[in-house]
């Protein structure tokens, strides 16, 4: 990934948003076409709005995820954009094979931990939800924190990054 990226505007007519979203996410997977990445782009936000997320996490977490690709299945078994375990995009009653299904599933899911952890203060929060979304909740639970694995430290600090760079700050 670039040492820079560009700032996505925190407002900016709906136009000119999808289209900002939609050059980061070509940004990310440059394979995805102008109106898959449009349409991503259409949907991140949507997702975020409907489950009162700053889109430009939902940005940052599947770009750490999935790079923004669709098809992506990792040697665990994790597929789609938001690399649903097969447990999890069941228990969320998604097809991790429909990218807007997927997006769906791994925002709900994301808003789900989050509210998990509303009592921490607000880092504390965003680290221990995006900690359980790569080691799980339980792996969290255990700890009483971001669990110490290198993977899912490194995780949590890339996606938070991410989301700081896409901010502008």
């Amino acid at each position: 990934m670039a040492a820079v990226l560009f700032a996505l505007p925190v407002r900016a007519p709906a136009g000119d948003l999808y289209g900002a979203y939609a050059r980061a996410l070509q940004y990310f997977d440059p394979a995805l076409s102008a109106t898959q990445s449009k349409r991503l782009a259409m949907r991140a936000i949507a997702e975020a709005d409907a489950f009162a997320l700053d889109a430009r996490l939902v940005v940052a977490l599947v770009a750490v995820e999935s790079g923004w690709n669709p098809a992506a299945v990792s040697p665990a078994g994790a597929r789609g954009l938001g690399q649903l375990m097969p447990q999890t995009a069941r228990d969320l009653n998604v097809d991790p094979a429909d990218p807007a299904a997927n997006l769906h599933g791994a925002v709900r899911y994301l808003r789900a931990l989050l509210d998990r952890y509303a009592a921490l203060g607000l880092q504390e929060r965003y680290e221990r939800a995006l900690g359980a979304y790569n080691a799980g909740s339980a792996a969290v639970d255990r700890y009483g924190s971001v669990p110490p694995y290198p993977e899912t430290q490194a995780y949590v600090h890339k996606v938070i990054g991410l989301w700081r760079r896409l901010a502008g700050l």
